[in-house]
């Protein structure tokens, strides 16, 4: 007989689950092994089932698996399928250092390092304090305007929506607490304005990599892009917030609504700011002027994080040693893309985007480019890449980019379903981690509203899709 209690019942449910997907995954990997092996064994092109790594990585990261864990089973299934030894694969892991993808990996890094140099400066609250300053704290609507206007330029800025957020966070909780707001409210003006941010920051990473995908000018990008899609989602927020203020009763406490304007600021904290704004501006004006590529993005992020540095005061060696400390948050992500770019390679040797090539084509040509978009943007909504929505543009680019350019869908136009697959779907329809990442920044403690959020948004932004294929295609 069971001594047992219903709580400890319930308590271990979880953790008898936890113990079964580590099997399932690597149950996954075996089975995809295998086909691997009996592919490679029969000698033949794979054609569709050149797909079973893709399938295969995303399976692991749903399970939970460390996304880098992910890229690298797959990898080494295309390896297999392939007959890669070795040699070879070193060799085209050393090619892949110098990709489109490694490079997209390097900027990142060096994004997160100038998010590190404007913490240690003060560059990045100072920012903040000024743009909810000149916008004003007197009534609850200027609040909300200050609290969303600050995340769509912080996380613009810096690239990162839970970094640029979690630097906000501090500063806006205490004045969105003494004007009324509430948690789940201020989560959703998080979520939004954020994702509205790296939506149009000129060298947030899903900007970067969505230029060099349509080789798309960033002003081009923006116009057709960046603009309409960040417009949509920001507004929509602003009135789920408003919605969510009147259906949640989740209050912040005293502690929370304390006031921190005592806080010592840093000095040059004031200058860095400034300096960091102007260096920002001045050569994303220049980009935009030249046409400049991607890879401009490298030099901006050196540029800028050296100029706030000396402006915040710090010295070389100490600019030096904020910007290792950023980079190395995010080494998980250049070693995903450096391995991605040699998988991707290896998949397209077994004959598997000439398959879905060869088989969507005639299907889509009858249904119309509209069709074709819209079903991008769906595949995108059911199936993120948990941790890497970068990732994911590349592998959508280079799964139906061919299928696209054959139905003659112009490069502005892939551009839109390229953001739509990567960017809206963070928002829902289910939760992950970058909202619940903005929930505990806000302090918030309702799931439901945030799915609200998601869902009001992912339904105004494909309106906005199915109206921009329908006029320019």
């Amino acid at each position: 007989m069971s001594t047992t209690t219903p709580a400890e019942n319930t308590a271990a449910a979880p953790e008898k689950r936890d113990r079964r997907l580590p099997m399932i995954a690597t149950g996954a990997f075996a089975v995809a092994l295998v086909i691997g092996i009996v592919i490679a064994v029969g000698g033949a092109k794979a054609g569709l089932w050149g797909l079973i790594p893709i399938f295969l990585y995303a399976v692991l990261a749903l399970f939970g698996v460390d996304v880098v864990l992910a890229t690298a089973g797959a990898l080494i299934v295309a390896a297999v399928m392939t007959r890669t030894g070795p040699i070879p694969l070193g060799a085209q892991m050393a090619t892949s250092l110098g990709s489109l993808v490694a490079v997209i990996g390097v900027i990142i890094l060096l994004g997160s390092a100038l998010g590190q140099v404007t913490q240690e400066t003060g560059a990045a609250q100072a920012l903040i304090k000024f743009v909810m300053g000149r916008i004003g704290l007197n009534t609850r609507t200027r609040v909300q305007i200050g609290v969303m206007v600050s995340s769509l330029i912080i996380v613009g800025a810096l690239g990162t929506l839970a970094g640029g957020n979690a630097i906000l966070a501090p500063i806006i909780i205490p004045i969105a607490a003494r004007t009324g707001w509430r948690p789940p409210a201020v989560a959703a003006m998080l979520h939004a304005a954020g994702a509205a941010g790296l939506m149009t920051g000129p060298f947030t990473p899903p900007v970067v990599t969505i230029m060099a995908a349509t080789k798309l000018s960033y002003g081009t990008y923006l116009l057709h892009a960046g603009l309409p899609v960040a417009a949509v989602t920001i507004v929509t927020g602003f009135f789920m917030a408003r919605w969510i203020q009147r259906h949640t009763d989740q209050e912040y406490t005293a502690a929370d609504a304390a006031d921190n304007t005592a806080e010592t600021e840093r000095p040059g904290a004031r200058r860095a700011a400034l300096v960091l704004a102007l260096v920002l501006l001045a050569l994303a004006i220049y980009g935009i002027a030249e046409k400049a590529a991607y890879s401009y993005a490298l030099v901006v992020m050196i540029v800028t994080a050296v100029a706030t540095g000396l402006a915040g005061g710090l010295a070389p060696k100490k600019i030096l040693d904020a910007m290792y400390t950023g980079a190395a948050r995010l080494i998980w992500l250049f070693l995903l893309f450096w391995m991605l770019d040699p998988m991707l390679t290896l998949i397209g040797k077994t004959g598997a985007f000439d398959a879905v090539f060869a088989d969507l084509k005639p299907v889509l040509s009858h249904a119309g480019p509209w069709v074709f978009l819209m079903l991008v943007v769906f595949l995108g909504y059911l199936h993120a890449v948990p941790g890497a929505a970068v990732a994911q543009v590349v592998l959508v680019n280079k799964l139906f980019g061919p299928v696209g350019a054959a139905l003659g869908v112009a490069p502005a136009v892939w551009a839109v379903a390229l953001l739509g697959t990567s960017q809206v779907d963070q928002l829902g329809p289910l939760p992950g981690a970058d909202m619940i990442g903005q929930m505990g920044l806000a302090r918030s403690s309702s799931l439901r509203m945030m799915l609200f959020n998601g869902w009001a948004i992912i339904v105004t932004n494909t309106a906005l899709f199915a109206l921009l294929f329908l006029v320019l295609t």
